[in-house]
């Protein structure tokens, strides 16, 4: 009998989206570091291919030792376009503008925690609304169609 990995084995984390009214993610991140107990750092972008065409969204990363949790914030609209091919796309000439995660649409954050065992009703979000973190919110991870987009 043959055994199928399922979508689900892979999908061991959490996703919460943060609107905040700071669009610069260099921003954002220096003031929830300074007003939190957090340590984000910047990583590599986290890149995502569509029609051949390579989307960038800035990434950062913070290991909370003391939890034991891996905590991920990634802008959730694309910073920067590079095109694989080298033919002329009208495309080129706008900048795209759409969610990595459309459940989140209106968060300009997402944030991928790690490491939770615990359920999602007592899930341990390092920060809170405060006069720049607008909202955040929470949906089950099987209710996010996209989640897989986050596997890494």
């Amino acid at each position: 009998m043959a055994e199928y990995l399922l979508l689900d084995d892979f999908i061991d984390f959490q996703l919460v989206g943060v609107n905040s009214s700071f669009e610069d993610s260099f921003q954002f991140i220096y003031h929830l570091n300074l007003n939190f107990d957090t340590s984000f750092q910047r990583i590599k972008d986290f890149d995502f291919l569509i029609n051949q065409q390579e989307f960038f969204f800035s990434s950062y990363h913070w290991y909370d030792d003391h939890n034991k949790i891996d905590y991920h914030i990634i802008k959730n609209r694309p910073s920067d376009t590079v095109f694989k091919n080298n033919e002329v796309d009208l495309t080129q000439l706008f900048p795209a503008d759409f969610p990595l995660i459309s459940r989140y649409k209106n968060c300009n954050y997402i944030l991928k925690i790690t490491g939770w065992e615990d359920d999602i009703d007592n899930l341990k979000i390092p920060f809170k609304t405060n006069n720049f973190i607008d909202n955040i919110e929470i949906y089950d991870i099987d209710d996010i169609s996209e989640a897989d987009r986050l596997i890494f």
